[in-house]
């Protein structure tokens, strides 16, 4: 199992802008996508999500995500361009694993770090940033998503 963790998981040429169709996104619940070698995990929130999260601050590590990677656009408490939708690279912060889905947030596969659903750290033994957010455009009825690394 830790050689599945040896490769490095990014893509091996960083492309100018990688194009992903969009599946019709189900409510409350997260979709990792894969173009290459990037994964990217895609939620549509609906109104209680986005309410939950707005008041959520305890139990964070960085809930006003003041150590953490992100463009201008995703610095506020839903860490996204639109509170409907959450965007970010599909990797942990702890050790750099890929993530899973859990029912009430995300977690690196290979470590204790777990996230909400606007990608902050959960608070752990361990100190660790926020998940990354990509420079990142939503197409016409956000049927497309647009990454630039």
């Amino acid at each position: 199992m830790l050689l599945d963790f040896s490769f490095d998981w990014r893509p091996q040429r960083v492309y100018e802008t990688y194009l992903f169709n969009l599946p019709e996104l189900e409510v409350d619940v997260p979709v990792i996508l894969r173009q290459d070698n990037l994964s990217v995990v895609v939620l549509r929130r609906s109104p209680d999500a986005i309410a939950t999260l707005r008041q959520a601050g305890d139990g964070l590590q960085d809930p006003a995500s003041n150590r953490s990677r992100q463009p201008d656009f995703a610095v506020n408490a839903l860490r996204s361009r639109d509170p409907e939708y959450f965007i970010a690279y599909a990797l942990g912060t702890d050790l750099g694993c890929p993530l899973a889905i859990e029912a009430d947030g995300l977690r690196e596969i290979c470590s204790d770090a777990r996230y909400d659903f606007a990608g902050r750290a959960r608070a752990s033994e361990r100190d660790f940033r926020n998940l990354s957010i990509p420079d990142y455009n939503l197409g016409p009825e956000s049927k497309t998503l647009t990454i630039r690394p």
